[in-house]
């Protein structure tokens, strides 16, 4: 499901791992070794000024909600680094600068994920999970009722 995806309609394709990547054992140790942490903090507060010696080869405190400009400013520093970990994700970016670029990346990311498994009783007995349901305020997780209602939330 995620080959072929298109960079005209869907953007460039992402290079992401799972969560649990980095505890197997055929990671090479290199890769592993070659980290950022990536600390998210109040743009405000102290200590989260980026150009204040807050940053290291291993170790960021970064902005939360920093537009696509200020992620590429800053982590263009770090193109030799393999891996980066957030501390979390939550109100980390605020959006792109380019509306066509952010529905090519929105477009691409609903096709990344997949479906719930297994509600009893039901046929079909799945759930398509959807990226953006925090967006959608009367969203609720409920398996398709009809086979023809069962695709995923690609709208």
């Amino acid at each position: 499901m995620l080959h072929g995806l298109s960079e005209e309609e869907f953007g460039p394709q992402i290079h992401f791992r799972e969560y649990s990547f980095l505890q197997n054992p055929s990671v090479p140790k290199h890769v592993k070794e070659s980290l950022l942490n990536v600390q998210l903090c109040d743009a405000h507060s102290k200590g989260c000024n980026i150009s204040d010696g807050t940053t290291s080869r291993d170790f960021i405190q970064f902005p939360r909600n920093s537009t696509e400009q200020m992620y590429m400013q800053v982590f263009s520093q770090y193109k030799d680094i393999k891996v980066l970990h957030f501390s979390s994700m939550a109100n980390a970016f605020q959006g792109f600068d380019d509306e066509a670029r952010e529905v090519k990346f929105r477009n691409r990311m609903k096709r990344y994920v997949g479906m719930w498994c297994c509600v009893e009783n039901r046929d079909p007995g799945h759930i398509y999970y959807d990226i953006y349901w925090d967006e959608k305020p009367e969203w609720k997780p409920e398996p398709p009722r009809t086979s023809q209602d069962d695709h995923p939330p690609w709208d």
